[in-house]
């Protein structure tokens, strides 16, 4: 993985773009420890509206326990974590999923005995979610059912697995398997997806519609933050970019700064500093 050689499509100025007011993601002097193994240490940035930000860093740097601390998978030891403008750290998973953060993993979750359309329902049904009461009141069961069959289909429409919807899961390609993923995620309605390497596993073909498919995604309006070791595709789309190295922040900028980082390139490729 080379960070020198990878070449920026745009680029923007960190503090320009960011705005009073448009920060929809805070995260501030974050730690997680484990059992005295600090995977994050008192890491502190945030994602603006409208962005596509990319977390970096080499293997074990502590990305994916940043983002399931944010999910909601782990409470953080220590730090805040606000979502809209209100604090999520430690809350439930599901709860901050209703609140409009959706996320992928870098393992496939995908129910391979049951539907595409199933799979990806399961997303909109944590968003819109089922009660005893809306089971006594057919006509509120029947709107949310509606409800979540709208939102499927939109989502399965997007990532261009409608003609699929009645097959099993399982006999989905990989590269489609990834983008069930994502369809569930998006199902949800989020203001914010959380993508964990959605590139691991897809050839040069496969990766280069994601990137058109992550931009568009952006220009409807969503933000996105991604984990992601393809670093063409990280230069490509993303407009700032987050490293981490041992749990710590050690870069934040647009991804021409972060392609001359000297701490950067330092962690990357051995480089003195």
């Amino acid at each position: 993985m080379s960070v020198a050689q990878s070449s920026p499509i745009r680029t923007m100025n960190p503090t320009t773009a960011h705005r009073a007011g448009d920060q929809l993601l805070q995260v501030s002097g974050l730690s997680k420890h484990f059992a005295g193994l600090k995977a994050v240490s008192e890491v502190s940035f945030s994602v603006e509206k409208g962005e596509i930000v990319g977390l970096i860093g080499p293997n074990g740097a502590g990305k994916t326990t940043l983002f399931n601390c944010v999910a909601g998978a782990f409470a953080p030891t220590a730090g805040s974590i606000k979502f809209d403008g209100q604090e999520i750290a430690g809350l439930e998973s599901s709860r901050i999923a209703r609140r409009g953060l959706a996320r992928t993993y870098q393992n496939l979750r995908v129910f391979s005995d049951m539907t595409v359309f199933d799979n990806v329902s399961t997303g909109a049904i944590g968003r819109i979610g089922t009660s005893l009461w809306s089971a006594l009141a057919p006509g509120l069961s029947k709107h949310k059912e509606e409800q979540i069959a709208e939102a499927t289909l939109e989502a399965l429409r997007t990532f261009d697995l409608i003609e699929f919807a009645d097959q099993p899961a399982g006999n989905l390609s990989y590269g489609q398997k990834k983008n069930l993923e994502m369809a569930r995620a998006m199902s949800l309605k989020p203001k914010l997806l959380m993508l964990d390497e959605p590139a691991a596993g897809l050839n040069d073909t496969e990766t280069a519609q994601l990137a058109e498919r992550v931009m568009a995604l952006r220009d409807s309006g969503l933000t996105i933050m991604l984990v992601e070791h393809d670093m063409p595709m990280v230069m490509r789309v993303c407009e700032r970019i987050v490293v981490l190295e041992t749990g710590k922040l050690i870069a934040n900028g647009d991804p021409a700064s972060i392609r001359n980082d000297k701490a950067v390139r330092a962690a990357y490729l051995g480089e003195d500093q």
